[in-house]
């Protein structure tokens, strides 16, 4: 290879990095007078812009974006996302009201942490995941206690995993006296710590929250028996079943999901800065650090759940204690 070529190569590469480096600096400085016009504008909760970290939105059933710089804002109104282009544009608004569930699918560690939030917005479900260093992660999760509700408070607190399942394609059942069922027009089902999703393409059909659902059952058809298997379960007024492939996996997904929206998080102590009401709220490590406890909460009778399984070819039953 030839000096010159060399040469050229090397001056290409330099600069592309020096391209790149001048392009970072500029978002950064984006972010930074961004962060500071909004903290003068809103007086908000919390509002950062997390450095070398990003977000990333997946509409259900629909799309999911690549991972991109962002500037977060919390206030009582909502959380709103920034992209941090040179027209900023305002990305994503989350109000309280749309709300469904938020968690750390992770305990905390010393360098990028993440957060998911799943919202229902005009019909749409949302799953919004992001990403920050470890004290702009606390700042947020305190700000997101102060516009959530105690329910979703209280699941943020609960043990890990959170479990999400899906989305994943089923038929809707319904059985004659004779046993046999009749299968309806598909629709996607998406599993989440506090409400199973029924949706229609991108559209939410029906939300039906965990804490209702009881008698949880996989069964084999037995007039089809190389047909798809069914979930069925318990609401307070009804029997709903669903036909899908994976059955088995997702009937015990579900009935632990429910399960788990019966425990009672340990009760957490906050600690006092000053004779006022100034407590510090972050409870996180104290739940992070009951993960590998064996702990069952019991009031009111037994709150804590626990399934049977048969394990026998034509069915599996799971009970949820309440």
């Amino acid at each position: 290879m030839s000096d010159w070529l060399i040469v050229a190569l090397i001056g290409f590469f330099l600069a592309v990095a020096v391209s790149a480096a001048a392009r970072t600096l500029r978002r950064d400085q984006r972010g930074r007078t961004l962060v500071k016009h909004l903290q003068s504008e809103d007086n908000p909760l919390f509002c950062t812009y997390p450095y070398g970290a990003g977000y990333q939105i997946t509409q259900i059933n629909v799309t999911r974006e690549r991972w991109k710089p962002y500037v977060v804002e919390v206030t009582r109104d909502a959380l709103t996302i920034y992209d941090v282009t040179p027209d900023i544009n305002r990305r994503f608004v989350l109000a309280p009201a749309d709300l469904r569930w938020f968690g750390r699918p992770r305990k905390y560690t010393y360098g990028t942490n993440e957060i998911w939030l799943h919202a229902e917005i005009d019909g749409t479900w949302w799953l919004l995941r992001l990403r920050l260093p470890r004290a702009q992660m606390q700042g947020l999760v305190r700000a997101l206690k102060e516009i959530a509700t105690e329910d979703q408070i209280t699941a943020y607190r609960r043990r890990r995993p959170y479990i999400h399942a899906g989305p994943v394609r089923a038929q809707p059942a319904e059985q004659d006296m004779l046993g046999i069922w009749t299968l309806h027009s598909a629709v996607t089902l998406y599993l989440t710590p506090l409400f199973l999703v029924v949706m229609r393409g991108a559209t939410v059909q029906r939300t039906i929250e965990l804490g209702q659902i009881q008698n949880v059952t996989a069964i084999k058809r037995l007039d089809r028996p190389n047909a798809s298997g069914l979930v069925r379960f318990d609401l307070e007024d009804e029997q709903i079943a669903f036909a899908l492939s994976q059955y088995r996996t997702f009937a015990g997904q579900l009935a632990e999901a429910a399960r788990r929206t019966l425990e009672d998080p340990v009760k957490f102590q906050r600690k006092k800065k000053k004779s006022d009401d100034d407590v510090w709220d972050d409870d996180d490590e104290f739940y992070d650090n009951l993960e590998d406890v064996d702990l069952q909460s019991a009031s009111d009778g037994e709150l804590y759940a626990a399934y049977d399984s048969y394990d026998d070819d034509d069915q599996q039953s799971f009970r949820i204690n309440k």
